[in-house]
């Protein structure tokens, strides 16, 4: 029966008038009641008049993913040395320029060695003398014109004077400071005829053909890097690469962490100084069993994040647990098994257990 029906009937004039306000009022009733068995009806049918929501869709399957850890890194030089006076004295001589690159055993500084020269002289003519005075002793001692105890005297001598002379020797060479290597030199705080005493600093000598980048990693992560492995180091917005060749075999006990050291790969287009600001992402954790889908295919909630699920026609919301992530690919640890068919799109519309329509399937 239909509203009109029943505001017919009982609209219809009876022998007593009624007023408009009744009318009113009688005809509220009747739509009340009759939206009411329209509401009744349509849930004792039991049908859900929902539209089936058309989505696309994506099959889950097991791939190759590491996780990345950032970390700060310090660039050094391959080699550097702070050149010292080894020995006191005046400067008599500069043969480097600051800034400018040497080559390993040239001279860099000359101090005063002339007393040890002429002293060297001097002992060099006495152990001369020596020798000979020492042969005479031996050649004697068969006709008794010497004993062995004077052959012994002379044979002592003679090695104090090599001892006296070997230090002289000595002293003189290391007052000509050499390049240990080649390198870049730095700069100098003195002038010529300036005294040294033994340790002032001269300059500094850097090795700057190779870089090493030295970082430091947390002991957790020390299965996840080896030597030979490659690392990725960003230096003034450039990506660069190194090679993994010392890891320090102890761990810190402070900070729990160990030690790493790589070479800088070389490239011509890339000008780096040692102590320039760098950053290492180091691939850590990896296995080539991980489910990995799209971003797009993740729902927020407020406590848990959620996928929809196809399965049957339907759409069945999982709760899920996520790793890292990549540009547009989300690292699913726990929730979803390989080969399952996740919802992508209409995830506004969708609710759990709704029908769906499959638009396109993509891997």
């Amino acid at each position: 029966m239909t509203i009109n029906h029943h505001l017919a009937i009982l609209l219809t004039p009876t022998k007593e008038k009624m007023t408009n306000k009744l009318k009113l009022k009688l005809y509220s009733a009747v739509l009340i009641f009759t939206l009411g068995s329209c509401g009744n009806d349509a849930e004792k049918s039991g049908n859900d008049t929902r539209p089936n929501l058309n989505v696309d869709a994506f099959i889950v399957s097991e791939n190759e993913f590491s996780s990345e850890l950032l970390t700060t890194a310090d660039l050094l030089p391959n080699e550097q040395v702070e050149l010292k006076a080894p020995i006191s004295g005046q400067v008599l001589a500069i043969n480097f320029k600051e800034g400018t690159t040497v080559k390993k055993g040239q001279s860099i500084i000359r101090l005063d060695d002339r007393s040890w020269k002429a002293q060297l002289i001097g002992l060099d003519a006495e152990l001369k003398n020596a020798e000979r005075d020492l042969k005479r002793k031996q050649a004697l001692i068969d006709v008794g014109g010497s004993s062995d105890e004077e052959v012994d005297i002379a044979t002592t001598k003679i090695e104090n004077l090599k001892a006296q002379i070997q230090q002289l020797k000595v002293n003189i060479d290391l007052a000509n400071v050499k390049a240990p290597f080649s390198g870049v030199l730095g700069m100098r705080n003195f002038s010529l005829g300036a005294y040294l005493s033994a340790g002032t600093s001269i300059t500094t000598l850097t090795q700057t053909g190779k870089i090493k980048v030295d970082y430091t990693l947390p002991a957790s992560h020390q299965k996840s890097i080896k030597v030979g492995s490659k690392i990725e180091v960003v230096v003034n917005r450039d990506t660069l690469t190194a090679d993994v060749y010392a890891i320090n075999p102890v761990i810190d006990l402070d900070s729990r962490t160990i030690n790493v050291r790589a070479f800088l790969n070389s490239n011509d287009s890339v000008s780096v100084l040692p102590g320039t600001y760098a950053e290492v992402i180091i691939p850590t954790d990896y296995t080539n069993e991980a489910l990995l889908v799209p971003t797009q295919a993740i729902v927020p909630e407020i406590n848990d994040q959620t996928i929809y699920v196809y399965e049957k026609g339907k759409a069945i919301k999982k709760q899920v647990f996520l790793g890292d992530r990549t540009a547009d690919r989300v690292h699913v640890t726990k929730g979803i098994e390989s080969g399952d068919t996740i919802i992508t799109t209409g995830l506004l519309q969708v609710k759990d257990g709704q029908s769906v329509n499959l638009q396109s399937i993509n891997h």
